[in-house]
């Protein structure tokens, strides 16, 4: 996909009309965030000021403008493109506005062909004393390359003043390895609807952006970024998109996928719960292109299921020092919205038998990590109290424990296995 052009910036006249605040003002960059791109020698960074300015970044040398936009708040925002990076190399760059400039940061492209890579993953983050223990955590990870968000990121609520916040509280982490978020129910604001979203994050190299669903490869990993806000029925454009991006997924070169999402399919939290109707529209797709991981916020607690398809098991694994998994036989479903806001503690009794581990009264984030030489998945449930809650780790090839021909000796059972749960639910929800 050709990446593309930056926007032109607003008028005199629009900005006139939607922030006219920032006519005058500083011109001191703050709030800098990287913003990957599906192109990995192509970087944009975006930055908010006070005052309306021409802006520009300085990297290896080279100099590129920005586009220079704001909405309905009276900041200024600027987004610009570093091109030619060669993915592992370092970057040293800064940004400029109205002859202010930041200080120097420095940032490695991620190199998809690389045999190992880690990550961050939370949801429901904001404000609270816990949301900022766990920004600390991620800002003192040293050897993290990204970031996930599965929604509700600030909790702004209408009050714009609350994101400068709280992207001048993560720029630390955020100047030196990439964010990439889904949209949640909280980013469709009283008031403004998506529009501090779009205009403060970045999907498609466009300021401004109003793509909410959008993909990206890492090494051994492909990224799948979903809107539970938006349409996903089938026939919807969001519907076509997934079922083309997951379809073209080549899993010699990316063995795992993952969905990020902000609602779950699957939650035994008695405040929200399971997304039945997401559930309906998405899980056989899913299931058929052999989603691995769908992780979700929404519900303020952590859960693991087991693989599962129409609410039927059809994995659990070999328990060991860490339990484990093998790939293919269907979703496991996380929900991680435990990055900050008011724990959910109420749960729903008994247990759902597709419910593998579940906490209701904790904070944390997730850590996850790919080899390459081993093609294994590892995956931590971390605690803001230094102690760790879950974890699990999902490979490329058989359990030990099975046989060559596949689950219980028969060749290809364990892929038909999920494929046959789905066929029993759709029976049952016809009767």
């Amino acid at each position: 996909m050709l990446l593309v052009p930056l926007a032109h910036a607003q008028s005199i006249g629009e900005t006139l009309q939607e922030c006219p605040g920032t006519l005058t003002g500083s011109t001191q960059p703050q709030q800098i965030h990287l913003q990957m791109t599906d192109d990995a020698s192509v970087m944009n960074v975006i930055w908010a000021t006070e005052g309306r300015s021409q802006g520009e970044v300085e990297w290896n040398g080279q100099t590129a403008t920005s586009t220079d936009y704001c909405y309905n708040h009276d900041m200024a925002f600027h987004m610009a493109s570093m091109t030619g990076l060669v993915p592992g190399e370092e970057v040293t760059y800064r940004v400029g506005s109205g002859g202010d400039w930041s200080e120097e940061f420095t940032f490695t492209p991620i190199d998809s062909s690389a045999h190992h890579f880690e990550w961050i993953s939370i949801g429901d983050h904001g404000d609270s004393s816990e949301a900022m223990d766990v920004s600390e955590a991620i800002i003192a990870d040293s050897n993290a390359q990204m970031v996930t968000i599965s929604g509700d990121i600030s909790y702004a609520d209408g009050e714009q003043p609350a994101w400068d916040d709280w992207f001048n509280f993560q720029q630390e982490s955020m100047t030196v390895i990439p964010w990439v978020t889904a949209v949640g129910n909280h980013e469709n604001e009283p008031g403004y609807g998506f529009s501090p979203y779009e205009h403060r994050f970045d999907s498609d190299g466009q300021a401004e952006s109003e793509i909410f669903w959008y993909s990206r490869d890492f090494p051994g990993v492909h990224m799948v970024f979903m809107s539970t806000e938006h349409d996903y029925s089938t026939g919807s454009p969001q519907y076509a998109w997934l079922e083309q991006d997951l379809s073209s997924v080549d899993r010699d070169v990316t063995p795992f996928v993952i969905v990020y999402g902000h609602k779950p399919m699957y939650s035994s939290n008695s405040y929200h719960g399971s997304e039945v109707e997401l559930r309906a529209a998405l899980e056989t797709l899913y299931v058929i292109q052999g989603v691995d991981l769908v992780i979700a916020g929404h519900d303020h607690f952590y859960e693991r299921t087991w693989p599962v398809a129409g609410d039927t098991v059809v994995d659990t694994g070999k328990e060991g020092d860490v339990h484990r998994f093998a790939r293919g036989y269907a979703p496991i479903h996380l929900v991680i919205g435990i990055a900050g806001r008011s724990a959910y503690e109420e749960l729903d009794e008994p247990q759902p038998e597709w419910s593998a581990y579940r906490e209701n009264s904790t904070y944390g984030w997730t850590r996850l990590v790919y080899d390459g030489d081993s093609q294994e998945l590892a995956f931590t449930h971390h605690r803001i109290d230094g102690t760790i809650g879950d974890e699990f780790i999902l490979q490329v090839g058989p359990l030990a424990s099975e046989s060559d021909g596949g689950l219980m000796g028969i060749p290809g059972f364990g892929t038909m296995l999920p494929i046959l749960a789905m066929f029993g639910a759709a029976v049952r929800r016809l009767r």
